[in-house]
């Protein structure tokens, strides 16, 4: 283990890695976030250099703020990439270096014996009457993987890195066809993680490593000879907060089919229109067709990043927590909206909402640490579940 002083350390390009988890923790890049890692690659050159975990932190922790908009999961998400460093070379969790440097913790000392305990790494809480260990003995991700109908992907044996830092473990994944699979569990457990591996978007990171199968209708879209702009189009993906061009609205719609098609004008004009009633929202612009779609409001900029992304006929649509920045009722429009769409496409969602898990898919799969934990039909799931740590999540008992 290589250590400065007493303080552990990490390379250059570990911390780079480990900046650019953060930038894509929610899915939109900023421009101050570019900036600041822009700045950060001018100075630190050299990518086997070394530097103290305790800068790398505090590093991770301005990028958070990079885009005036520091959120808990990114908080989560800097604590467990340092805890899994820690682990990896075998030096203090992410909180023991905390107190060792004088820093504040989740988990004040003056805090009373009889409250809760917190895991930094994972957000588990537990109490003293209650020694269940939500990281001990994690069940095996490949066992009773069963669905129903047809897979329309399979996620086989999928171990992903982001330099040293291991954020997947052996993780499996059927996914049926016209059904909805939601992935949930706490904050950095992984979920968006793997909902971005099933359109390669992280090749997008430069030293992120995947081993493992993934499958698209028997055609192994992993591995180095896989033509990334099919896959795009083949799966689809709408963000957790919506991300509409500045364009028009028709531009916004008509952008993926220009890229991949060369369709006449009157065709276009056709496949536009089709795309924004399938998306529930034509009533809504029609008369407004070439006003920026950046002058909707939320619901409608989400409802127009679907349309988006069905445009160009894909087979699968991936939703990273598609409600999470709308109000109630921009959200009932986007749950009845994605019943709608499995009629016609796969959808694969990451949700926090155990209640928008319940009322939308058909398979829930729990993960947990960068596991997959348990996978069945949503009822038994919420019903039954199998695992013990499964029970707990879904009670409220920790996460």
């Amino acid at each position: 283990m290589t250590t400065e002083g007493d303080e552990p350390t990490m390379s250059v390009a570990e911390m780079l890695a480990m900046v650019e988890a953060v930038m894509l923790a929610d899915d939109d890049v900023e421009q101050g976030e570019i900036t600041r890692l822009a700045v950060l690659e001018a100075d630190h050159p050299d990518p086997e250099a070394r530097l103290p975990v305790g800068e790398v932190r505090s590093i991770l922790t301005q990028m958070a703020s990079a885009d005036g908009d520091e959120e808990d999961e990114e908080a989560q998400l800097i604590r467990r990439l340092i805890d899994q460093h820690l682990a990896s070379t075998g030096s203090d969790s992410a909180e023991d270096l905390g107190h060792k440097e004088g820093t504040t913790s989740d988990t004040s000392s003056t805090e009373d014996a009889s409250s809760p305990k917190h895991d930094d790494s994972s957000g588990a809480a537990t109490t003293d009457d209650d020694p269940f260990d939500p990281t001990a003995n994690l069940p095996d991700s490949t066992r009773d993987l069963v669905i129903k109908g047809q897979a329309h992907m399979w996620v086989r044996d999928l171990d992903l890195r982001y330099g040293s830092a291991q954020a997947l473990y052996d993780v499996s994944l059927p996914i049926e066809r016209n059904a909805v699979t939601a992935l949930i569990g706490p904050s950095g457990c992984g979920k968006s993680t793997l909902l971005r591996c099933l359109n390669r978007m992280n090749d997008l990171i430069s030293v992120c490593k995947v081993d493992g199968d993934i499958d698209l209708v028997n055609t192994r879209i992993s591995g180095a000879g896989a033509d990334l702009v099919s896959i795009r189009r083949r799966v689809g993906m709408v963000f957790q907060k919506p991300n509409p061009f500045p364009k028009s609205i028709y531009d916004n719609v008509a952008y993926g089919v220009r890229l991949h098609y060369n369709p006449s004008r009157r065709e276009l004009d056709r496949i536009v229109e089709a795309a924004l009633r399938r998306a529930a929202i034509w009533d809504e612009v029609s008369d407004r067709l070439h006003e920026l779609g950046t002058s909707l409001s939320g619901g409608q900029q989400q409802r127009l990043c679907i349309a988006r992304t069905i445009a160009v006929e894909p087979e699968v649509i991936l939703m990273d927590e598609p409600c999470s920045a709308l109000d109630p009722i921009a959200t009932a429009k986007i749950e009845e909206l994605i019943l709608e769409l499995k009629e016609h496409f796969t959808v694969v969602i990451v949700t926090h909402s155990m209640s928008q898990a319940q009322r939308l898919s058909d398979y829930t799969g729990f993960m947990y640490l960068g596991r997959m934990v348990e996978f069945g039909c949503t009822e038994q799931i919420f019903s039954e579940p199998r695992e013990e740590l499964t029970r707990r999540y879904i009670s409220g008992r920790f996460g």
